[in-house]
Formats: C-alpha cells, structure tokens, sequence
C-alpha cells in the first residue's frame, strides 16, 4: 500500500501544467489522478462538496480541480508538495496506507475523510458538579442599595 497526497486548485485549466510538472518530476501517468468534471457544476454544489468532503469551510471557484498522487518514499512527497504549492494548490491532505485503486473514487476518499473526522473529535469528559450549595447569604440584597 502507498500513501496517498490530494490537492485542491483553483482551475481545472491547471490540469495540464501540474500533469506535466508531474511527470517532468519523475512520475508515471499512473502514480497520479485528476478528476475532471465534464458537466458544469455550479458553485455552491462544488464548495458544498468540498467542506463536506474536507471538512473545511474553503470557497471554490467554479471550475476547481482535485488531483491525488501516489507516493511511496519521503522524496515523492516533497516533490508532490513542491509542484503543488508551485501550481498554487489551495489545500492538500495525506493520506497513507491506501490501495490507490481506491482512490480513484471520489465516495471512496470522502468516506476516508469523514472516517479521519470524526476519529479526530475530541471526546469530552463527562461533567460532574457536586459543589454544595450554600444557598443565599447576607451580601444579596432584593432591588435595596
């Protein structure tokens, strides 16, 4: 199993550029995924999906693209990092240990994310208040200055 980095961007024009920074920087076709949209989706749909997905409250733009890299060693990460923030990546999530057959589901990866969610919830301790009263004392004084 392989550890798994996604980015948001802002444009699916930039899929272009950041496939070939990809594979200028040593990376198969197959050790990346770009998921293009083909019908328009509005706006509100995307960032909808977005904080859903990520759990983050990040406004897209209406053409927003998601691409997942496969890495395997400390310096394809740094190096999918790197042309991520030089392609201007708006947010990025690690994930590691998954078939990236897998991750070429979108329900897939949003199943991942809200299972990593809600295992980071921190779990409040119960609260207990067994103070004793000491009910009202002289210093209360009824509308009398």
């Amino acid at each position: 199993m392989a550890s798994i980095i996604t980015g948001l961007f802002k444009s699916q024009t930039q899929a272009r550029k950041i496939s070939e920074d990809l594979e200028q920087a040593g990376f198969a076709s197959e050790d990346f995924i770009i998921y293009l949209q083909d019908k328009n989706v509005s706006k509100e749909v995307k960032t909808s999906i977005w904080q859903s997905f990520f759990r983050d409250q990040t406004k897209l733009e209406d053409d927003s693209l998601v691409v997942s890299v496969r890495v395997r060693t400390l310096e394809c990460e740094q190096k999918t990092y790197r042309i991520f923030e030089a392609n201007g990546v708006i947010r990025s999530h690690f994930f590691e240990n998954i078939r990236f057959r897998d991750a070429m589901s979108l329900q897939f990866l949003k199943r991942i994310v809200s299972l990593r969610a809600k295992s980071q919830i921190a779990r409040t301790p119960e609260v207990r208040h067994h103070e004793k009263a000491n009910g009202m004392n002289a210093e209360v004084t009824f509308g009398k200055t």
